[in-house]
């Protein structure tokens, strides 16, 4: 193991009166927070060795300082470059209305932008100002369905790409299951199409398949692609949302339901809750009842995002397997199938989707596929409990039981090989063997100790890889039986090296889409809630636990200065990680040194909110920006050593 920050350079020592003098300058803080909520210094979580790195470059994708699609990037990892805020506080819930289940991403405008699940307004997209939460526009949906179908259906998470025709600039990507659209951050449109695929009739108490789950990027040739709830793939041109005429299918049957059982009173009583608050979907169904069967089967074919390999365009999607599968012809499958496309030239002269491999596996899986930054690794979850890892090929290399099912995707790191998982109660630490994984942690979550309500708490969504932790959602409850009953939800951050939480924020409402994390270190969650519903219907007349809402919440990052110090010091350990490797690994190296400027630019952020906030004075933030001014001159391998100093040395100054 490297030695922790706190215990590196020569140089560093060197600096200890300006040192001193910064410390000094950073302890007059008159409002002081609870010292349990802060955490009591930096991880000593460090990168060892070089990095995964992906063959593609960023003039189209945008580096991952946010999330600017569903997971991240293009290939899901769940993972960011910029470092979460270590103190959040939640700052506001906006647009309380909309049940999101997909959650937000965001432009380098300062905006953030989601789409709404059968929403009562009729809008398809909603783009709000990241800071405040106040609408700056939305889209209408397409309610002149000529087949008498679901108007608004689609949803899907809004795609954020650079646009190389106007450097520094990005545009907005949407599609429904009607249409596909191209806008830029104030909403005028570039282009506007149909997409070919025609709304079902509504048929009452019946659940439609028209539900998008919106654009990926297909960098080999410029594309976007869709991918629908009933398996349909799609592709546009990026310039002019010309759609390619081949469209792929996944060949999938629908998969079997397995609701967990709850009392019929319990599922009445939610249903009420989310009819009163949502309403209903336009053939009567409950937002309650709806989701649970969504999400745990219930005749879907994909019931979650897809990954491409920005790297090949390999087009990855987690799916059901065709009904013959488990041995018994009943138009249901039992069994779960992952499944990759290539989108190329048909050999004469067009595009077309054509499948190159699959690979099955006993119980479904509600899975997002993740794709390692070089392509070798492709990772997916079944509904028994197993982490599964295969090749380009789609051949098997290993799979891992964590003894529950996993939810949601697998996130990636390109650091020491690193995955995280989560099932309904927990969240997992593994690393990649190669041919085999080996359990490193499970987390240790304490948000709600010593509420007195909370008999247990749980992962309650999807994990996000940062530069000083994994941001998580913690929910407190009690069981009904095998089924967690949710009353509270917050998020934080755990530690990388032991899956301690170093920090915990309780928020508003739970969310089952995605842990979003902003450009600033901020999380922001789409509220969808489920496993609240029936908290909050089985205690209605109780205050302490809060009514169920929609919209998007947002924990902002509070007491500044210890961002700069945990983005400062990520920033250092990488550089000095980088310095070993840059003879022998180049191109990691390089990596490295992209995503330290992104840390660097980040800290300077910070320190002038610090200053705002009165978190630091105005000498104290001269010095830190120095020290960062100093670090980024020396961004070249020659000087990587003298920026991790730098660095480090801004990092143990607060």
């Amino acid at each position: 193991m490297l030695d922790p920050p706190h215990a590196w350079s020569e140089r560093f020592c060197a600096l200890a009166p300006v040192l001193l003098l910064l410390a000094a300058g950073c302890s007059s803080d008159s409002s002081s927070p609870d010292p349990e909520q802060v955490p009591a210094g930096v991880t000593q979580w460090s990168p060892a060795g070089a990095r995964t790195v992906g063959n593609y470059d960023y003039q189209v994708i945008p580096q991952p300082n946010a999330f600017h699609t569903m997971h991240a990037g293009p290939n899901n990892t769940d993972n960011v470059w910029v470092a979460a805020a270590p103190r959040l506080e939640l700052d506001w819930v906006s647009e309380t209305s909309f049940y999101v289940p997909e959650g937000p991403t965001y432009d380098n405008a300062g905006n953030l932008y989601f789409s709404p699940l059968f929403p009562q307004e009729n809008v398809s997209l909603v783009s709000l100002d990241a800071e405040t939460g106040e609408r700056n526009w939305a889209i209408e949906g397409n309610a002149n369905d000529p087949g008498g179908g679901e108007s608004n259906a689609g949803s899907g998470a809004i795609l954020i790409l650079n646009d190389p025709e106007d450097p520094g600039k990005q545009v907005i990507y949407h599609m429904t299951y009607t249409e596909a659209m191209a806008l830029r951050p104030d909403g005028t449109e570039i282009w506007r199409v149909d997409t070919g695929l025609v709304l079902p009739p509504v048929v009452p108490g019946e659940r439609s398949t028209s539900h998008s789950f919106g654009f990926n990027y297909h960098p080999p040739t410029d594309s976007l692609v869709g991918l629908t709830l009933d398996g349909r793939l799609l592709a546009f041109d990026r310039l002019t949302g010309v759609q390619i005429p081949s469209k792929g299918q996944v060949p999938g049957s629908p998969a079997v339901s397995e609701v967990p059982m709850l009392p019929q009173s319990v599922i009445d009583a939610s249903n009420d809750l989310t009819d009163a608050v949502f309403g209903t979907t336009p053939s009567g169904l409950s937002f309650f009842s709806l989701i649970v069967d969504v999400i745990f089967g219930g005749g879907s074919v994909v019931t979650n995002f897809f990954a491409i390999d920005p790297n090949t365009g390999l087009i990855v999607v987690a799916a059901t397997a065709p009904d013959e599968a488990d041995g018994t012809m009943d138009g249901l499958s039992e069994f779960g199938a992952i499944y990759s496309f290539e989108l190329a030239d048909d050999g004469n002269g067009a595009l077309a989707f054509r499948m190159l491999n699959s690979a099955e596996f006993m119980g479904g899986t509600g899975s997002t596929p993740s794709i390692s930054e070089d392509g070798s690794r492709i990772y997916v979850s079944d509904n028994a409990g197993n982490v599964i890892a295969f090749n380009s090929a789609l051949e098997e290399l290993w799979r891992y039981d964590v003894g529950d099912a996993v939810a949601a995707s697998i996130a990636v790191s390109p650091d020491n090989a690193e995955l995280y998982a989560v099932t309904r109660n927990d969240v997992f630490k593994l690393t990649d063997l190669g041919d085999s994984a080996r359990l490193d942690w499970a987390a240790t979550l304490g948000g709600f100790a010593g509420d007195p309500r909370i008999e247990i708490e749980f992962n309650a969504l999807t994990p996000t890889i940062t530069a000083n932790g994994v941001a998580v959602s913690v929910g407190g409850g009690y069981l009904i039986g095998d089924t967690t009953i949710m009353l509270k939800v917050g998020v934080g951050l755990l530690d990388r090296d032991t899956g301690e939480l170093r920090s915990f924020s309780e928020g508003r409402e739970e969310s089952i889409a995605v842990t979003s994390v902003g450009p600033r270190g901020g999380i922001y969650t789409a509220s969808s809630p489920l496993r609240r519903v029936s908290g909050k219907a089985l205690n209605l007349e109780d205050p302490d636990v809060a009514d169920v809402i929609g919209g998007i919440s947002r924990y902002k990052p509070v007491r500044n200065d210890l961002l700069v110090r945990d983005a400062s010091c990520a920033a250092g350990v990488r550089a000095r990680n980088a310095a070993t490797v840059a003879d022998s690994a180049p191109v990691s190296a390089m990596q490295d040194i992209r995503q330290i400027q992104v840390l660097i630019d980040q800290s300077r952020a910070a320190i002038g909110r610090a200053v705002a906030d009165g978190d630091l004075t105005e000498p104290s933030a001269t010095l830190l920006s120095a020290g960062l001014d100093r670090a980024e001159s020396d961004l070249s391998f020659a000087e990587l050593r003298n920026a991790a100093s730098e660095l480090l040395a801004v990092c143990n100054a607060i």
